[in-house]
């Protein structure tokens, strides 16, 4: 079944030439940086993004309020700045306040969303919560279209096993790519010393399809991976 691919609308910027290092990639692994400091004050989050090799490709900044971070833990809003090696602005998420899931019963009528932009103020695409017992999520586009879904069990071992969330094209039927997180295999991962995780390309995708997924597996990562407090050991 061929894949509806997302496409800009008429008039709308083109992607940052430096997203080029994407059109190559069928896989890249999002490394998240955590210090000793990090387990008794939640600073903002930082990620670099690696292709192949050791060099990174892009680097995630969070930007959010202090309070936010200490007192809302992974239900806080924030932006996340996404820059290549020479500091070019190339990619920016946004998500407003959610509350993560099974946390309460009032905020969870508002459903989980983060909007994905590229460049910074020119929208490309938004993933949504659905709203259903278990995890499950479309991605649409700038036509306001279906384009992908991820979904996964609604029994889902967060610690000391890896974890793989597949992701569907619109229809749910052909698999497109997976989120695989990886145990540091020594249970590091219960006092969150490690965050990290692998996206691999299943289908030939497009530079824009690349930067849709990626931007959707912060938010994933977000609500199921990011502790809500760190605690000092």
């Amino acid at each position: 079944m061929e894949r509806t691919p997302i496409t800009s609308q008429p008039g709308t910027a083109p992607l940052p030439p430096g997203l080029k290092d994407l059109k190559y990639l069928d896989e890249i692994t999002v490394h998240q940086h955590l210090e000793a400091g990090d387990m008794c004050f939640q600073r903002p989050c930082r990620y670099s993004v690696y292709g192949t090799g050791d060099d990174s490709i892009l680097y995630a900044q969070e930007v959010s309020e202090c309070y936010a971070r200490q007192c809302l833990g992974a239900m806080r809003a924030f932006v996340l700045k996404i820059s290549n090696r020479d500091g070019q602005d190339l990619i920016r998420l946004r998500r407003p306040l959610r509350c993560p899931c099974g946390i309460c019963w009032w905020w969870c009528c508002c459903v989980q969303d983060l909007t994905i932009e590229s460049p910074p103020g020119d929208e490309i695409g938004t993933i949504v919560e659905e709203r259903i017992c278990c995890p499950v999520y479309k991605i649409i586009d700038d036509f306001d279209s279906v384009v992908y879904r991820v979904g996964f069990s609604c029994c889902l071992c967060k610690l000391c096993s890896d974890v793989v969330i597949p992701i569907y094209d619109g229809s749910g039927e052909l698999r497109v790519a997976e989120i695989k997180k990886s145990s540091a295999g020594d249970c590091r991962d219960f006092c969150g010393s490690v965050n990290d995780y692998t996206i691999s390309y299943l289908q030939p995708l497009t530079v824009k399809d690349k930067v849709v997924l990626l931007g959707a597996s912060f938010l994933i990562d977000f609500n199921f991976f990011e502790k809500q407090q760190r605690s000092c050991c």
